[in-house]
Parts: structure tokens; C-alpha cells; sequence
């Protein structure tokens, strides 16, 4: 844009224009003109850059006779809608600082390790630990796995899967790898709620001042294990026993009730064969009396059969304790089989002895996932009558006192659950939570007793 504008030169007596004054000053503004046009940057450059260029405006100041420039290039933002800002103008915000992390807490890393070969620690052989002398070696890319291969070398079955341990109601049926640990709390729990004679159901027995109507044995077990070696594997049992039974009488209802902790086991497992994915072991054990055959304060009576056999917790004897397991796995399943005995080895301070125990058991595990498995396990029993008699129990008052009436055949079925609560990478390796339960497909009695109903086996084990 081109301003235009005339001089006029006055003087105190009168003004007079010159046209050959007028007609330099116009050359003069006309090249002055040309000039800013031709040095004006083009429109585009305008837009690319941000910035409007507004052709300064020349106005005359009458009164003092000089021009005077009003207005100046401005710098606005790119969209001419909005307003423009002041030459002074505060400058942007600077960006917000990179999040890198602490340093002593960096952030995790998607970058994989790198994969590195460690040695192992071979594993010890026989009573008195020694090395054989080989050397054991694998290509691992987490070192904090590195514990855990050391504790699968000399092993056949893998404990470390949730199928790798049997059911709860099973003891005895794994070996450790020397140094590992594994500790469990297990209840157990037996409800007998029918009477037999023989094999088949009856009433309630007549004839009897007490008749037995329902009975529970309740035991919470504490097991410690401890793997001596890669052959050898201690075991401690430590129960406390709850039981009680109810009789029905000619005018009402009467229960007895025993609660003291039970004998002591003493255990240790010998591996016997090792194979592909299998094993089979011994175990030889001790029964220590160090539970209560009776009461301070509830004496067996000729009127009240308040502690008869069935609800003592210790034998009173020292038994033998005899068994065989063989276990075999596969990439889902875990399956085995073990026989055990007790044996006791001679009569009691009230001149008796519990017959001979035999239990044949078989299961089979199913791993669905790496925590998740079931399973189904048959459980053979076979108990004998006892040899002699409390003498301060009365045959005749309720059958549960007859001692020449004990003996016991049954086979049950049960179904469980293991669940594995923490994974084999982490430190403590293994927190488990055990589930099993079942009823009895056949049993059978001598003379006339309670038989068993139903069973309930539960548990929690850590290895570590």
C-alpha cells in the first residue's frame, strides 16, 4: 500500500504552493515506494514462517512538519484466527522432563537376558554325603532359576509341579533332593454315623446299656521333612487328636469325648530305583508312645464307657512302621501306589496290643495347569482285633468295649484337589493347599460296629 500526501509550505503572511517542489517530492515517494515493495518478502513466505507483514503508514504532523511512522512488523501465530501477541510476550513452557527412573529403582526392561552356562551342584549319594565327581553343568538366561535346576538334578519326578505331590491323605510318598525342606499341616477327619454287622447296615444295638449311634476321630497332623540326601529323607509326625463318640441310652443321650496329642512318627525313606520319570522307595519307621491312653480325670468305669478303645490316642506300644511306594509321571499325569504296615511290637501298660494294620492306597493325578491339578485315589484298610484287654472296660456295657470285636476291612473312594499357591521361580519354592474327600464303597466289620461314613482330608505344605 502506497500513502499518499501532498507538502504544503507556509509562511506567516500567506501560503503558496510550488508546483517544481510538489513535483520532486513525488519522484521521491514514488521510488521510496517501489523500493519497500520490491525488498517486501512474498505472501507465501509469510504463511510458511508465521508472521503478518504490515506496511508501515506515513502520516504528517502538521503542527511540526516531519513523518511519523505508526505501525511495525509483528510476529502472530499461523491461524489468523486468533489474536496477535505482544512483541513482549512471555516465552513458552519448557518441556516436562524425561520420566528415567530412580536410580536405584530403574524401570523394568523389556530386554531379555542374555542366556549364560552355570555350573550346578552335582548331587550327594548315600548315608555320609560325597560327591561323584561329575561335573553338571546348564545354559540358563535367568540366573535366579539357577537354585532351581540345582534341586531337579538326581530327581525323577518333579516335585515342583502341582501334581508332583500326592494327595493329602497320602504320607510317605516322596523323597526330597539333599538340603530341601517340607513342612505340612494336615487334618484329617473320619465320621462314623451307621452301624454294621458284618458288611451289611443295621440299627442301633439292643441289648446294650450304651449303644454307639455316631462317631468322629479328628487329627491335625504337623509333618517336617528333611531331605538328608538325594537317597535318604527324614520324616516327623507330630499329631494332636480330637475324638469323641455318642451311645444313646434307655432315657437320653450320652457323649465321650478325648482330646490329648498322639504318638510320635519317626520316618526315613530309602530310594530304592530311579528311572525315567519314576522311583520307588522304602520307608522304615518307629510309632513312639508319648500319647495318652488315659485321662487324669475321666476313668473307664463299670457304669460309663466314656474311653473305650476307639478314642485313645496313643497305642501304647512301640510299632513298626513298614512301607513301599512307586510313583511314575508323565508330561500331565502323576500316578502311583504304596503299601504300608504297623506292626506293634508288645503289650501296653493295661496289658493289651492293637492289632496289626495293613493299607494298600493307588491314585492318579491330573495337571491342568501349572498350579491346578485333581485327583482320584482308591484306599484299601485292614485292621485286626486286639490281643487282650483293658481289663476296667465291661464287655457287656456297649460293644465298643469288646476288644475281640475291632477287627475292620474297608475300601473307599476319594477325590482331591492340589493347588499350587507359588511359583518355582520364587525363593521359598512350593506353598501348596491340599483338598480330599471320599466315602467307602465296601467295608466290613466284626461283630457289631460303627461304620465309616465319609472322610475329609485337607492341608497347606511350603518346601523351602
Amino acid at each position: 500500500m502506497i500513502a499518499w500526501t501532498s507538502i504544503t509550505v507556509c509562511s506567516p503572511t500567506r501560503c503558496q504552493s510550488r508546483p517544481a517542489a510538489m513535483g520532486v517530492v513525488f519522484v521521491a515517494i514514488w521510488f521510496v515506494s517501489a523500493f519497500s515493495i520490491a525488498a517486501a518478502p512474498p505472501q507465501s513466505d509469510s504463511k510458511r514462517t508465521g508472521k503478518r507483514v504490515v506496511t508501515a503508514l506515513m502520516t504528517t504532523d502538521e503542527t511540526e512538519g516531519r513523518l511519523l511512522q505508526v505501525s511495525d512488523v509483528i510476529a502472530v501465530p499461523k491461524s489468523d484466527d486468533r489474536m496477535p501477541q505482544p512483541l513482549n510476550a512471555a516465552p513458552p513452557p519448557d518441556p516436562e522432563t524425561p520420566a528415567w527412573g530412580r536410580f536405584d529403582e530403574p524401570l523394568p526392561s523389556a530386554a531379555p537376558l542374555p542366556a549364560i552356562e552355570y555350573s550346578l551342584i552335582g548331587p550327594p549319594t548315600g548315608i555320609i554325603q560325597h560327591s561323584d565327581e561329575q561335573e553338571y553343568r546348564a545354559v540358563v538366561s535367568d540366573p535366579n532359576t539357577v537354585f532351581d535346576y540345582d534341586s531337579r538334578i538326581g530327581q525323577s519326578i518333579d516335585l515342583q509341579r502341582p501334581d508332583g505331590i500326592a494327595p493329602i491323605g497320602v504320607f510317605g510318598d516322596h523323597t526330597l533332593p539333599a538340603g530341601k525342606a517340607f513342612i505340612s499341616y494336615r487334618y484329617l477327619q473320619n465320621t462314623f454315623e451307621q452301624n454294621y454287622v458284618g458288611s451289611h447296615r443295621s440299627g442301633v444295638p439292643t441289648g446294650y446299656p450304651f449303644s454307639p449311634t455316631r462317631m468322629m476321630q479328628n487329627s491335625q497332623v504337623v509333618q517336617i521333612e528333611y531331605g538328608a540326601t538325594n537317597d535318604w529323607t527324614v520324616i516327623a509326625q507330630l499329631p494332636f487328636d480330637h475324638n469323641e463318640i455318642s451311645y444313646q441310652t434307655a432315657t437320653n443321650y450320652n457323649k465321650a469325648t478325648f482330646t490329648n496329642p498322639g504318638d510320635i512318627r519317626i520316618m526315613g525313606l530309602y530310594v530304592m530305583t530311579r528311572g525315567v520319570q519314576s522311583q520307588s522307595h522304602l520307608s522304615v519307621g518307629l510309632n513312639l508312645p508319648v500319647g495318652f491312653l488315659e485321662t487324669q480325670t475321666v476313668m473307664p468305669s463299670a457304669t460309663d464307657p466314656n474311653l473305650p478303645y476307639q478314642l485313645r490316642t496313643s497305642s501304647g506300644t512301640y510299632d513298626l512302621l513298614l512301607g513301599y511306594t512307586y510313583r511314575r509321571q508323565t508330561d500331565c499325569w502323576t500316578w502311583g501306589g504304596q503299601a504300608n504296615a504297623v506292626i506293634p511290637t508288645g503289650k501296653n501298660t493295661l496289658n493289651y496290643e492293637l492289632g496289626n494294620q495293613v493299607e494298600l492306597t493307588t491314585w492318579v493325578s491330573r495337571r491342568w495347569t501349572e498350579q491346578w491339578s485333581t485327583s482320584a485315589r482308591l484306599d484299601g484298610r485292614l485292621t485286626e482285633n486286639i490281643h487282650g484287654a483293658d481289663g476296667r472296660l465291661d464287655p457287656a456295657l456297649s460293644p465298643v468295649n469288646q476288644a475281640n470285636a475291632q477287627a475292620t476291612r474297608s475300601v473307599s473312594g476319594l477325590l482331591g484337589v492340589n493347588y499350587l499357591l507359588s511359583r518355582p521361580e520364587h525363593r521359598i519354592r512350593e506353598q501348596r493347599l491340599f483338598l480330599e474327600s471320599g466315602i467307602p464303597f465296601y467295608q466290613w466289620v466284626d461283630g457289631q460296629q460303627l461304620g465309616l461314613s465319609w472322610t475329609l482330608n485337607a492341608g497347606w505344605g511350603m518346601m523351602f
